[in-house]
């Protein structure tokens, strides 16, 4: 039996993608996905051994309890991390809206595909300053959102749901910005593993009262219906309906509509809401398909892993511009099935037993650093990478760098503070301690 809370959400999240794809109305059109379903059983069998092995030869004790005493410096933390993604939200605006003159009038869709085109026409340069500084500073939301979960003791009732709102509203406000549905993945596979994080965090000890309960179910409801949204505005920005670009884009990702489900659909509101629905869903679990087609091909060498990594180096002028376009671009290939495309049978396993000895190691530097803030952050990223492994490698969402980076920059200026405030104490202390020595009688000595 698995014990570990954070393997056991890596067991679910795998069980429910493939629960979803055998009730999805729909079904790849390639031959080799039993075999591509084996392929990821195998990735999770190798994950999971790899984690709990290194687990047992370190002899790693149970996580730590979530923080419950008041620490002055969490929530100037958590403060800090909002502010600069108040600021990089500024940034990025400046650069989309100003500068790079992108109209989002004509909706999201349309605004990402624009600029889209004018990042092709720099051939992937920065478009200003304000976007490189933009990116840097705008994800510290993320950082934000693992303090707020895993101190408890820092934030209380309404405080704790007001700062997760603001989280939630720079999100998305980001998310339409961009245009894309990532970064809302991302915070979902970061909040799970941030509760994982600590053996003792409970949905009812978070938010105690039912309202704050229900105002953040209703987050997660808005943050669902906004991935559906972004379909109907692809569609909009296309000029086709609902109905007609969800049957034309499945195929795109690997799938056809089974039959009875296409007799269903007559061309009105709900049978196009239904196709979205459908859509939506098989968007996230089309990976499976995805890797079918890469085992059922022949190896093109194209670069698939750490792509976005290789990007940043380029226009840093470190390296030369990765190709990343493979036969099937703009598909998620699932992680079992980039690593296969990319490194072979060989580099599979390795890599597989590799990631979960990595978590093991996160999940052993938070045991021993509870209270500091990059563990904390660390163990959430690499657990995002685990839960969202049926989908993509964590590592290539675009704002993964950035978080780890804000990250950083937390942490330092959190050891520079504490480091501030320990000799402002110290030198105080001294002359008082040598005082107190020369007036102090020495043992054995009668006054």
């Amino acid at each position: 039996m698995v014990r570990d809370r954070l393997m056991r959400q890596f067991i679910a999240v795998w069980a429910a993608y493939w629960l979803l794809v055998a009730v999805l109305p729909v079904h790849s059109i390639y031959q080799s996905t039993p075999q591509a379903f084996f392929l990821q059983l195998a990735f999770v069998i190798f994950v999971l051994v790899s984690y709990q092995g290194t687990l047992w030869i370190i002899r790693s004790p149970q996580l730590p309890v979530a923080e419950r005493r008041d620490d002055s410096r969490t929530p100037m933390q958590i403060y800090l991390a909002l502010a600069m993604s108040a600021v990089g939200l500024a940034f990025l605006a400046y650069d989309k809206v100003v500068i790079q003159g992108i109209d989002f009038g004509a909706g999201v869709a349309a605004a990402r595909e624009e600029w889209r085109e004018l990042g092709e026409s720099r051939e992937g340069a920065a478009s200003s300053i304000f976007s490189a500084l933009g990116y840097l500073f705008g994800s510290a939301y993320f950082v934000a959102a693992v303090l707020i979960i895993t101190r408890i003791g820092a934030l209380y009732g309404r405080r704790r749901l007001v700062g997760l709102m603001v989280v939630f509203g720079l999100l998305m406000a980001n998310s339409l910005l961009t245009g894309g549905r990532s970064s809302v993945l991302l915070m979902a596979a970061v909040l799970a593993a941030s509760v994982a994080s600590r053996r003792d965090i409970r949905w009812h000890a978070l938010f105690p009262r039912p309202s704050h309960r229900r105002a953040m179910y209703a987050a997660a409801s808005f943050a669902a219906l906004y991935l559906v949204f972004i379909f109907y505005q692809r569609a909009e920005a296309g000029e086709t309906a609902a109905l007609e670009y969800a049957l034309d884009f499945l195929p795109f990702l690997g799938l056809e509509v089974q039959e009875w489900f296409a007799a269903e659909l007559d061309g009105s509101f709900l049978s196009g809401l239904s196709a979205m629905l459908v859509l939506a869903a098989s968007y996230v679990t089309h990976s499976l398909s995805t890797t079918a087609a890469i085992l059922e091909a022949p190896p093109e060498g194209r670069t698939l892993l750490f792509l976005h990594w290789l990007g940043i180096f380029h226009k840093l002028g470190w390296s030369s511009a990765p190709d990343g376009d493979w036969f099937l671009s703009g598909r998620m290939p699932s992680l079992p099935g980039a690593l296969w495309y990319q490194v072979g049978l060989i580099g599979f396993v390795v890599a597989s037993i590799a990631i979960g000895f990595l978590c093991a190691c996160a999940r052993r530097w938070l045991i021993s650093y509870p209270q500091r803030v990059l563990p904390s952050v660390i163990f959430s990223l690499m657990g995002a990478v685990l839960l969202l492994s049926p989908a993509l490698l964590a590592v290539d969402f675009l704002s993964f760098p950035y978080i780890l980076a804000a990250g950083l920059m937390i942490a330092g200026v959190d050891r520079l503070s504490s480091r501030c405030v320990l000799s402002a104490g110290t030198g105080i202390s001294r002359p008082l301690q040598g005082v107190a020595a020369v007036e102090r009688p020495s043992v054995g000595h009668s006054v």
